[in-house]
């Protein structure tokens, strides 16, 4: 039965990180160590303390580890990832990583098909606890989603003629501009009408793609770079990920419904200096995390330098039905500006408040 157009708000993102119950499956050393940690093993941190009067002005002028990551070197060798397992697409179209005109070598994972992919981001954060499963900063960020219509990332596909195959899909990614509703459960209500927040053309993104045994999967289009919205910890941002592409299941199974890319490293990085916590919760540190950054980025390498501007990342986001309710146009509006004026003329404003014309 066609059903012309499917809507989806995304309710839940996190990295898409193969986690086990112990973390040293993956990280062979445990977690890494965070920003107070390192700056407490610091040999000069007492000085620079009393000096500049802040944990984090690690740097020798007291820069902040978060604005200035090159300035010190953690005393703490970091923990990285050390599974080859790993959740994410194949986004360079190469079976082992190699260098091409717009990829750097890399290293790629297998996910638990055994399919080779690309997120090396997952290197970058993959064990920092804060961002693994019920860590603080995913909690707090995917609660955000929840609470701030900043992060409301709608996705409509249009042109469906069935639900579990159709070979072409319009898809279009925009910035929505209502709240989620959950029910008394903690569940997201289904079917519930969200608006696309015509103020931010600049969040919308146009996709093609196919309806493959249920699972929506997009193509990726090399020449558009998608703009995400961000809100977290009272700081917006922004993404923004080129090579795009969607793999979410609508009427099938898939492992994950996952949101990939080549995201720009420049632009990641504001954001998470910006949202970066002086605070034990965080478990990050940014003089490590920036080096890691740097180190396994691999798309789209500079011409001049050859290092690769932007990082392959896949998300895992969670989605429900949406209705998705597109602004008026100028001509709707002017129709029904005339369906009012039609029903009732200014000369009686009765007609308009309901109410018996006001004696002269």
């Amino acid at each position: 039965m066609p059903t012309g157009t499917i809507g989806l708000v995304i309710t839940g993102w996190h990295h898409a990180l193969h986690e086990t119950d112990d973390p040293k499956n993956e990280c062979s050393t445990g977690y890494t160590a965070g920003d107070y940690t390192n700056a407490e093993a610091q040999p000069d941190h007492a000085e620079l303390r009393r000096k500049f009067g802040h944990p984090y002005s690690r740097g020798p002028n007291g820069e902040l580890t978060n604005y200035s990551p090159m300035a010190v070197e953690d005393p703490i060798p970091p923990s990285e990832l050390t599974t080859r397992t790993g959740y994410g697409l194949n986004l360079d179209g190469t079976a082992d990583g190699k260098a091409t005109p717009r990829t750097c070598a890399h290293a790629k994972f297998a996910s638990p098909e055994g399919v080779q992919v690309d997120n090396q981001l997952a290197r970058v954060v993959g064990c920092t606890k804060g961002w693994r499963k019920g860590g603080f900063s995913d909690a707090f960020y995917n609660e955000e989603i929840y609470t701030n219509p900043v992060n409301r990332i709608l996705i409509e596909i249009t042109g469906v003629d069935d639900e579990r195959n159709d070979p072409q899909v319009e898809v279009a990614i925009y910035k929505g501009e209502d709240r989620l509703t959950r029910d008394p459960a903690g569940k997201y209500i289904p079917f519930l009408t969200q608006r696309i927040d015509a103020r931010f053309p600049e969040y919308s993104t146009k996709l093609r793609g196919r309806i493959v045994d249920g699972v929506l999967i997009t193509d990726p289009d090399p020449d558009a770079t998608a703009r995400l919205p961000i809100r977290w910890i009272a700081k917006v941002a922004e993404r923004r990920i080129r090579d795009l592409q969607l793999r979410i299941p609508l009427a099938g199974s898939w492992p994950v419904a996952m949101l990939a890319g080549y995201e720009d490293n420049k632009i990641w990085w504001n954001s998470q200096k910006a949202h970066h916590i002086a605070m034990p919760a965080a478990q990050n540190s940014p003089p490590s995390q920036y080096r890691a950054l740097m180190r396994y980025a691999d798309g789209y390498p500079d011409p001049k330098t050859g290092q690769c501007t932007a990082i392959s990342a896949a998300y895992r986001v969670e989605t429900v039905r949406a209705f998705i309710a597109h602004p008026e146009t100028p001509q709707q509006r002017t129709a029904a500006a005339t369906m009012v004026h039609a029903r009732c003329p200014c000369s009686d404003p009765a007609g308009l408040h309901g109410a018996s014309a006001i004696p002269s």
